[in-house]
């Protein structure tokens, strides 16, 4: 089978014919292009070696600052693609490297509860650039579930997995840092920023240092073209205020739910990776994105940093 015949998803991994790796971001509606982050890069002076060669990790949202999120993702051509590696497949295949450690516990626990079909890794598991040259677990195991069914279990379970294994909620002095991160990032002072990162509710901490964040994904829900690509000169913003309801979508990407305004309701996408689980059924919120037009109906699009915003209104 041709890399043009399957189905690229969300967190899905790429290695390019140049070695370049790629974080599948959303599940593009094409089977010819995928829309992808280039977490990792060859470099001599990289710190992780994968098949004998050595990379660096890219914080393109952190270390270059630009404008819009769509000038830190890329349409890829599948046809570059050398090696694709799936989360659930890898989490199978790459779980004895970190068996006797709290991460394979709490794959073992996310197998228990939501079975091993739906349970995968991401990242830097997938390659082993998660293990120092001892062996030994750099810092954390990224987990993916999968199933828009399984918001609700994961949300159901989540304090009993903390319990359980020893993890606890994110502290205060570890939610500022992020804040203080995040700021930088995202520039517009309307953004709700340290509302967002307390709301980060699929988060495990081990320590100060160490948290992973269990990411949600569901292969059913495609995205269109129009949804990614940058618009033209003649398009403009808008600002909503209203109600939000189908919340769930927002723990998946693109973050996607509905604001009930006193006109109706509007679907709104944020392609913000970093916003993970933003939003609650029945907040009061107001949005300012660009106008879109998806599959004929008009939703409100957040990717740039500067003036696109998302406020809670507490």
């Amino acid at each position: 089978m041709g890399f043009g015949e399957i189905a690229l998803l969300d967190l899905d991994h790429v290695v390019m014919n140049d070695g370049r790796i790629y974080r599948v971001v959303g599940n593009l509606d094409s089977r010819t292009r995928f829309l992808g982050y280039n977490v990792y890069s060859p470099s001599s002076e990289g710190d992780r070696v994968y098949r004998g060669r050595r990379y660096r990790k890219n914080f393109i949202e952190d270390d270059d600052l630009p404008v819009d999120v769509l000038d830190a993702y890329e349409l890829v051509s599948v046809k570059e693609i050398r090696e694709h590696h799936d989360p659930i497949e890898s989490a199978r295949m790459e779980s004895a490297t970190f068996a006797s450690t709290i991460w394979f516990d709490l794959y073992a626990e996310l197998v228990r509860i939501f079975g091993r079909e739906s349970v995968g890794i991401f990242g830097s598991a997938m390659f082993g650039l998660h293990l120092t040259s001892g062996g030994e677990v750099r810092k954390d195991v990224d987990f993916v579930i999968q199933g828009i069914a399984n918001v609700e279990v994961l949300r159901q379970q989540i304090s009993t997995i903390r319990e359980k294994l020893g993890f606890t909620e994110i502290t205060t002095e570890r939610q500022l840092r992020q804040y203080a991160r995040y700021q930088k990032v995202f520039r517009n002072k309307n953004n709700s920023i340290r509302s967002i990162v307390a709301r980060r509710w699929t988060s495990l901490q081990l320590s100060e240092r160490v948290v992973t964040t269990i990411r949600l994904r569901d292969p059913a829900l495609t995205v269109p073209l129009e949804l990614v690509t940058p618009l033209g000169e003649d398009s403009h913003d808008v600002v909503v205020s209203g109600r939000v309801s189908e919340a769930d979508g927002s723990n998946l990407f693109p973050r996607k739910f509905s604001v009930i305004t006193e006109g109706g309701s509007m679907d709104v996408y944020i392609l913000w990776w970093k916003f993970s689980t933003p939003v609650r059924n029945e907040d009061t919120i107001t949005v300012c994105g660009s106008v879109v037009t998806v599959d004929g109906n008009t939703v409100v699009r957040l990717t740039n940093f500067t003036r696109h915003w998302l406020r809670i209104e507490e």
